[in-house]
């Protein structure tokens, strides 16, 4: 067997997918926002608003 075909026999890792992902709750995003802030030294900054990009979530 050749190198190549040895490393076309090689399992592809892939990520696996996660049938219990859902989307975060307002509760778990502030949560890990005041998270962020508090490590990055900028404990109670205010939050961006959210925007819905249509393009992005259309693909």
């Amino acid at each position: 067997m050749s190198p190549y075909d040895r490393l076309m026999a090689e399992a592809i890792p892939i990520r696996p997918v996660d049938p219990n992902r859902r989307p975060w709750t307002q509760q778990e995003q502030d949560a890990h926002w005041a998270a962020l802030c508090t490590v990055v030294g900028t404990p109670g900054a205010q939050r961006p608003n959210h925007t819905e990009n249509t393009a992005q979530n259309a693909a």
